[in-house]
């Protein structure tokens, strides 16, 4: 059989619909479609179900009118069928017209009105995600990790506030080894308590570890009643959870809540799986440029031949010095061999390393800003977090360290408690038990006033604390390797020094 497409036909509401003759059809007839005509070569509606007569005006003159147009077809084609789609108020039809033998036409209604909107709703995901994915080398690359990160959460929380009538939402990442579900964007859901955590498990883990661990969406349709429910948007009372699948893999959750009950429907859900899928593919390439290769070797690269500068002057001095015969020389080669292996073990060694101590003055005194100011430094590596003391004890800070997040965060409350908080606390933006994010968000519900600094290796950073804390109102960075002289100016400006 034949068919032709056409675009949607609209029509003036205004004009008045013909009068149809109409006898009853039956049961069968009443059943078909939304409603069944036969309309005759002048445009006569001969016959018509009941279900077709509960129509409008308007649509019943549009089925009238398109039927008539294709007798005329007909009469050159008596074999063509006719597939024609048209708008009528807030309704879309589509409309099956097949000739008979008396010069007449008979038309099958379809409301397909759920069937377009949902195409429609579609068509916009799939352009928000080719927006979400349009994430250019030439514009993302100059970007740190926080503005990369805010770049494509913008354009996530546009699509879901024009598509989920902007409904309070949340990301969730999964971290591959421990399966703990990382909050990577929220939009209005309250975060977990500091020290909790949710699971890509079944049982114990709410609703977005139960879809994390199937990878099955799921509707809460009442959370009143709801046993998986962990509370999130105050006064919630109805959900969507959705898997992020990058091909098979679930990398992650997107979870939409409402304060109505029963607020989601299956066509909201296969918008939020559809537009879900974007948003694994664009996490995992913004991922992978954060830690692209290339751009970390042309750092430690840029780092190595700045660190190089001084000590090889000291070699060509010291070589001079001893080509001439001069007392001292080798004491000096000695010396610019040992600062040369100095340097290179501090560039190369990556993020776990402070660079540049030996061009501090060596008579440097007690800096005003930092002199007896209460400090605490986190940072699982050993060699980072007492570098940092030894360089803020000198310069007159009342320095402590800690190599995770749980005993930081208790120390912090502690000294608050004995009436000794700390002013500052300089924290790694990763560690065994704590991200960074979870340290400044326990420090400032403890001490408000206690100035942050987070610190991250070549920008890295696996659970978005830096864009969540900079959510929070942190500004206040540094990425690893830094100088030593960039540290101290950053404690001096976190203490109110000018820049």
């Amino acid at each position: 059989m034949d068919s032709v497409s056409e675009p949607y036909t609209h029509l003036s509401m205004t004009e008045s619909a013909p009068h149809p003759y109409r006898r009853d059809s039956g049961d069968y007839f009443d059943n078909v479609g939304a409603g069944v005509g036969v309309v005759d070569h002048a445009g006569e509606v001969v016959w018509m179900s009941s279900r077709l007569a509960e129509h409008s005006p308007e649509t019943l003159r549009i089925f009238t009118e398109l039927c008539s147009d294709a007798i005329v077809q007909f009469k050159s084609s008596p074999t063509l069928h006719l597939r024609k789609r048209f708008a009528s108020g807030t309704h879309f039809f589509e409309l099956m017209i097949s000739p008979t033998s008396d010069r007449r036409a008979t038309g099958i209604l379809f409301d397909v009105t759920n069937r377009t909107r949902l195409s429609e709703r579609l068509e916009a995901i799939d352009l928000a995600g080719a927006d979400l994915l349009d994430l250019d080398a030439q514009i993302v690359n100059p970007l740190n990790v926080a503005e990369r990160l805010a770049l494509l959460e913008g354009k996530i929380a546009n699509t879901m506030r024009t598509q989920f009538s902007d409904q309070p939402f949340e990301v969730r990442l999964r971290n591959r080894k421990t399966e703990q579900l990382e909050l990577v964007i929220g939009h209005g859901i309250d975060p977990l308590r500091i020290g909790e955590s949710i699971f890509a498990r079944g049982t114990g883990n709410g609703i977005s570890g139960l879809v994390a661990s199937t990878g099955e969406s799921y509707i809460g349709r009442n959370l009143d009643g709801d046993p998986l429910y962990i509370p999130g948007l105050p006064g919630a009372r109805s959900s969507l959870t959705v898997p992020l699948l990058l091909r098979d893999r679930v990398i992650g959750v997107v979870n939409v809540e409402s304060i109505q009950a029963d607020a989601f429907t299956d066509e909201d859900r296969m918008a939020l799986e559809t537009y879900g899928r974007y948003q694994a593919m664009a996490l995992n390439i913004l991922d992978m440029l954060i830690v692209e290769r290339s751009t970390t070797s042309q750092r430690v690269s840029l780092t190595l031949r700045e660190e190089m500068i001084v000590p090889q002057q000291r070699l060509r001095d010291a070589t001079r010095d001893l080509a001439a015969g001069k007392l001292g020389a080798y004491e000096n080669l000695e010396a610019a061999l040992e600062t040369l292996g100095a340097r290179i073990r501090g560039a190369t060694s990556g993020p776990q390393s402070v660079l540049g101590i030996d061009r501090l003055p060596r008579d440097r005194s007690v800096d005003p800003y930092i002199n007896g100011k209460r400090i605490l430094v986190a940072d699982d590596d050993a060699n980072v977090r007492e570098t940092i003391q030894g360089l803020l004890q000198e310069a007159g800070g009342i320095v402590e360290n800690r190599a995770d997040g749980g005993s930081t965060l208790d120390l912090v409350r502690r000294a608050k408690d004995e009436g000794r908080p700390f002013q500052l606390v300089i924290s790694d933006v990763r560690m065994p038990d704590r991200n960074g994010y979870e340290v400044f968000r326990g420090t400032r519900l403890c001490t408000p006033d206690c100035a942050f600094l987070m610190m991250t290796g070549f920008g890295y950073d696996p659970n978005h604390s830096i864009v969540r804390s900079t959510q929070d109102g942190l500004n206040n960075f540094l990425f690893k390797p830094f100088q030593a002289s960039v540290l101290l100016e950053e404690v001096r400006k976190a203490f109110g020094a000018p820049e």
